[in-house]
């Protein structure tokens, strides 16, 4: 159910960019500019601090090769009016540590290169880079067969990559970059170790633009005044997590309320309150059960951010405080952090994929399903 799951959420995620191209008509652009780069990346693996990873880390050697197709609209559209005209778009991915314990991962995933100013004339170009999505074929940890990867216990694990590039104009198609950034690789403690893998890379590329007339605008930069909403947003969010190497995965669930108003086209703020449910709570427990419920059940206070990238996409993230909370089900710090990537649909359901996590350590990873009502 879970791989169903998962295959239905990328295919959701990444509508709204394979939506583009289909709704392209004869006679009713607008046409997209297309872009073609490929890249290549190395970096420092960052020591998680545990017995003999340092041994892990000292014998690999981080590689990476990127290749994404991208896509970049005119003043027609507020958001990339809004993001400087952005380009997003989806990637492939495949790398290797130089070291089978590790494995060698490759992955696909959403991305979006925000630039730092408006296009112009000049050379140069700076810019932000963001990419969400999931990396198979690592050598999980095993006792017996693998006991040496103390860094993750699972085949198919979750990314996020963070970076700043520099683009240098080569000609009018063609463009040089190189960058720097964070990769961070986690399965939200489905499956232990999962310290997670962070990776510090370097890379350098060369980006295409495919489009070879184009009749987009990029000096249009007025933007309507917003009609300022609210929303009410409910949502159900099933996991599974491991508590202890050799455990059994035990569900997870998550139920949220959250009002939010929008404050910009960006940015939309709120609280809410959040249920988490537990099972198999009796097991974890030093001593006997004082209450089913309440050993089963935690209760946040939750303050919502979305932030939005189009009319669809948005990244749920948010900071919650515990009203109630049980240490033996991984409860273990008084607040917890949110962060994941959506998409909602024109009727108000959506779904995303988040991280619940607590000081930076996994929880669980949130497979959402939610509606929204608008105000």
């Amino acid at each position: 159910m879970r791989k169903i799951f998962l295959i239905i959420f990328c295919l959701l995620l990444y509508k709204d960019v394979f939506s583009q191209f289909n709704s392209l008509k004869k006679n009713n652009p607008p046409k997209l500019i297309k872009y073609f780069e490929i890249s290549i990346e190395s970096g420092p693996i960052l020591d998680n601090g545990k017995e003999n990873s340092d041994n892990l880390v000292k014998n690999s050697t981080y590689l990476g090769v990127d290749a994404r197709f991208g896509f970049q609209k005119g003043t027609e559209s507020i958001y990339a009016k809004l993001y400087r005209f952005p380009v997003y778009g989806i990637g492939v991915y495949a790398s290797t540590f130089h070291n089978d314990v590790v494995g060698n991962p490759n992955g696909i995933y959403f991305f979006m290169d925000i630039p730092f100013t408006y296009p112009s004339n000049n050379k140069w170009e700076f810019s932000y880079l963001f990419s969400y999505g999931l990396s198979f074929n690592f050598n999980p940890y095993d006792p017996v067969d693998n006991p040496s990867n103390l860094f993750i216990g699972s085949y198919r694990n979750a990314f996020f990559n963070f970076g700043f590039r520099a683009a240098r104009k080569m000609n009018e198609r063609t463009e040089l970059f190189a960058g720097i950034g964070f990769r961070h690789f986690s399965n939200g403690a489905l499956r232990l170790p999962n310290s997670g893998i962070n990776v510090f890379p370097i890379s350098i590329g060369s980006n295409y633009r495919l489009t070879k007339n184009h009749d987009k605008e990029f000096t249009e930069k007025s933007i309507p005044e917003q009609t300022k909403r609210s929303l009410l947003n409910f949502h159900l969010a099933p996991g599974k997590k491991q508590y202890f190497i050799g455990d059994g995965n035990n569900f997870k669930l998550g139920i949220g309320v959250h009002i939010l108003r929008e404050i910009s086209y960006k940015h939309r703020l709120g609280l809410g309150l959040e249920q988490f449910y537990s099972a198999n709570s009796e097991e974890r427990m030093d001593g006997p059960m004082t209450s089913r419920f309440w050993d089963s059940n935690a209760f946040a206070l939750f303050g919502s951010w979305e932030w939005v990238l189009t009319k669809n996409l948005f990244a749920p993230m948010g900071l919650g405080i515990y009203l109630h909370r049980n240490e033996h089900n991984g409860e273990w710090n008084w607040y917890y952090q949110r962060i994941g990537m959506g998409y909602r649909f024109s009727n108000g359901m959506f779904t995303n994929l988040s991280i619940k996590a607590h000081r930076g350590k996994a929880d669980f990873f949130e497979w959402t399903l939610g509606y929204t009502i608008f105000k």
